[in-house]
């Protein structure tokens, strides 16, 4: 009878592991949608805006303005540069929630505690979606950076 109700909690341990990663795995298949509708809308977004503040700056400012039109490249460079470079962020961030949704996909199911195994491939899948984290943090980072260089070289050619 020990056997027996030993089994059975060994059963009912896998049961609850199993459930537990398949309900993980369907939060971060949602995620996926989520952040893939956010990298297709980002771009469309970003060029609307940084087209319209270029516009906008062109016209008003023009005739005001002692720098040469190379100056203004340069700042309109920077700015393209932060634009661009949070336009790759939801791409990243995409791409770690797929790789991680994948990894789990990959992993064992069994009944011999944990109850879920890590296995080469989804070690790698792991490791891939922690460097799309990381390049997502970068990319945010060097964003901001840029769009700092490229507002102090705005206020420069104000002056």
């Amino acid at each position: 009878m020990n056997n027996g109700s030993e089994l059975a909690l060994i059963l009912e341990g896998g049961k609850t592991a199993h459930e537990n990663h398949s309900a993980d795995l369907r939060k971060q298949i949602e995620r996926i949608g989520l952040l893939e509708m956010s990298a297709i809308a980002a771009p469309a977004f970003a060029a609307a805006i940084g087209s319209a503040c270029a516009v906008v700056f062109y016209t008003a400012n023009h005739s005001l303005i002692t720098a040469g039109i190379e100056d203004l490249a340069i700042i309109l460079a920077w700015f393209f540069a932060a634009v661009l470079l949070s336009v790759m962020v939801p791409g990243f961030s995409w791409l770690r929630q797929y790789t991680h949704t994948l990894g789990l996909a990959e992993q064992k199911l069994d009944y011999e505690a944990p109850y879920v195994h890590e296995n080469a491939r989804s070690r790698l899948l792991t490791q891939s979606s922690q460097l799309c984290r990381i390049a997502a943090i970068a990319a945010i980072a060097a964003s901001y950076g840029a769009l700092v260089v490229g507002g102090f070289a705005f206020i420069e050619i104000m002056r």
